[in-house]
């Protein structure tokens, strides 16, 4: 497809020389394989558009394909052989280094941030956002020939952590309260309601809850904060206990969602020792002004920002700007990176437009590289979930409850199902990443447990059924058939399928249900580069969904194993339900969803 495309644009461009081509995928595969929409050419000629493509039909000729004018659209359309052969042929012959839609190494270097939690906190639904968004766009990153460092950039750093440190102090430390002694360290609790995590969560709120009718209780907080920046013995041991144990408990929930980093621990805290080096860099390029109470801000109303950037209080501790100057100063150093992307909350874009801007004034290298990639927030129907008030859904009661869905339904229509609560694990957690994906990345989304536990209409395990009901079909096949539908050990983003070799005779995919899932199939690889322009896998996951509604379509109407089918008819519709299968498991698994064999 892509060498289509190619000829297609050298023929455009040598019949409308000095003009820009730029080709569109029409809306389905009867309008045809790929669309010139000639409005600008038109514009630039003094010609009508319509008229301009009824021209160019007359001027470009590519074998096994029809120039179509409709409007002011000229539109390309293969012959149903000639695209069964450039679809099946790029899906089950490319070589299994480099897949179907994924690119050579390009040698640019992608930074992608994300997940990010606090220490000393559970996860909540919320961090499925960041966490998975990012996860996506790393894998996307990758593979589309991008070199990737996934980073998570720990909250392990702050005033929110004096706030702790103050809430242990007060409350955990009196005989038999003592978290250090009343837990066993070695094996996670059974109830995450009883784990030390759980109750330092509790420690955290009720402090919040008190401060408000004892606001002395915030000088409490940030002296302990100020003791932790100077180095307090304590305030440190504790600390890296806090650390240490959520550390703990964020690996367990990431090896469950599949989710891995090239730097787990590398927090707000790595930078510690950098924090100096910063303000001192910033003082010699003359940023630094003094503001209200001793604070030290930096002025970006000459870039059209009228809110200064805070880098220092008036107390002389760093806050979070600080600590993102700094270790955007490291990763330069560090990575020399071509693109660095933080996958944070839409709460957060003020703060990287002024992050940004400090950076472009501190270096021009900075300029154009740095994207802040925002999520709307999850809310609860009452309104936005508040760790520090305490009304927060935690993600693996989500993912627990999901799966006690689907092993429900699993018992109750097929109870002899090989490894069901394996199955129920897939599929309960491809509901909930799918769900997220599905929506709009800048879009709030109100939780509310059936939407996020869907497991009908346009989910993740009806995208997952159709890889299964593929895999039954080749399975019933025999020959093998089923095997080649799988591939050999993941590595990265990359699913290695072995090559297949192309069937002679592909005209048992000439019915217009085949040709349907053919253009779909095309339109996969478009579907992963929108979702790397867009910075967001609803792209993706939108076109697996239309993968799979369209396979039903194919698998009803074209017989896959009728006994009157002739060997050819059967082999073709074999290959295309082959080529489909490892369409739909590479794009989940870009996704961070699994593909069961058997449902």
């Amino acid at each position: 497809m892509d060498a289509l495309r190619h000829t297609f644009e050298q023929q455009l461009a040598a019949a409308l020389p000095g003009v820009d081509i730029t080709l569109e995928r029409p809306r389905s595969g009867e309008l045809g394989d790929l669309a010139f929409p000639c409005f600008r050419a038109a514009k630039q000629l003094g010609k009508n558009p319509a008229q301009l493509a009824q021209e160019l039909a007359g001027a470009v000729c590519i074998e096994g394909a029809a120039l179509v004018p409709a409007g002011p659209y000229l539109n390309l359309k293969l012959t149903p052989a000639a695209r069964a052969g450039a679809v099946l042929g790029a899906l089950l012959t490319a070589p299994a280094a480099q897949p179907y839609g994924s690119r050579p190494a390009t040698g640019r270097k992608v930074i992608v941030e994300y997940s990010s939690p606090n220490i000393a906190k559970l996860f909540t639904i919320g961090h499925l956002r960041s966490t998975m968004i990012g996860h996506a766009l790393a894998q996307v990153n990758q593979f589309l020939g991008h070199e990737v460092i996934r980073l998570n950039h720990l909250g392990d750093w702050g005033t929110q952590f004096g706030t702790l440190l103050a809430a242990y102090t007060r409350w955990a430390q009196d005989g038999n309260a003592n978290l250090e002694a009343d837990f066993d360290w070695a094996e996670p609790a059974p109830d995450k309601r009883r784990t030390p995590l759980f109750r330092l969560f509790q420690l955290y709120v009720r402090f919040h809850a008190e401060e408000e009718a004892d606001p002395a209780m915030r000088d409490e907080a940030r002296g302990w904060f100020r003791r932790l920046e100077e180095g307090d013995a304590e305030a440190r041991r504790l600390w890296a206990w806090f650390r240490e144990i959520s550390l703990r408990e964020f690996q367990r929930i990431y090896d469950r969602l599949g989710v891995a980093f090239d730097t787990l621990a590398q927090g707000e805290a790595f930078y510690e020792d950098r924090l100096v080096p910063t303000m001192d860099r910033l003082a010699a390029a003359g940023l630094l002004v003094e503001g209200d109470k001793g604070a030290r801000i930096i002025n970006l109303e000459d870039v059209g920002i009228t809110t200064p950037c805070l880098v220092q209080k008036g107390d002389g501790t760093s806050i979070y700007a600080t600590r993102d100057l700094a270790a955007a100063l490291y990763r330069q150093e560090a990575y020399a990176f071509d693109r660095c992307l933080y996958v944070v909350g839409t709460d957060q874009v003020l703060h990287f437009q002024q992050i940004f801007a400090v950076l472009a004034k501190l270096d021009p290298w900075f300029q154009g590289r740095m994207l802040h990639t925002p999520f709307g927030m999850v809310k609860l129907p009452e309104g936005k979930m508040s760790t520090r008030k305490g009304n927060v859904i935690f993600l693996e009661d989500v993912l627990d409850e999901a799966r006690e869905r689907v092993a429900a339904i699993i018992q109750e229509k097929n109870p002899d199902l090989a490894d069901k609560e394996a199955v129920a694990e897939l599929l309960g957690m491809g509901a909930v990443v799918f769900f997220d994906a599905m929506n709009d990345r800048v879009k709030p989304i109100t939780f509310t447990w059936d939407r996020v536990i869907a497991l009908d209409g346009d989910t993740g395990p009806y995208v997952q059924y159709a890889h299964a009901r593929i895999l039954s079909v080749l399975r019933k096949a025999g020959e093998g058939w089923a095997a080649q539908a799988q591939p050999g050990s993941a590595q990265g983003p990359c699913l290695p399928f072995a090559p297949l070799s192309l069937p002679a005779d592909l005209g048992g995919l000439a019915a217009p249900e085949a040709q349907a899932l053919l253009f779909e199939l095309a339109g996969l690889p478009v579907a992963i580069a929108g979702a790397a322009e867009a910075n967001m896998a609803t792209p993706l996951a939108r076109q697996l969904v239309t993968l799979a509604r369209t396979f039903s379509g194919y698998y009803t109407n074209c017989p896959i194993l009728a006994p009157e089918n002739t060997p050819e008819v059967r082999e073709a519709r074999l290959a295309l339900c082959v080529a489909t299968a490892r369409a739909l498991r590479q794009g989940l698994h870009l996704m961070g969803i699994q593909a069961p064999e058997e449902m």
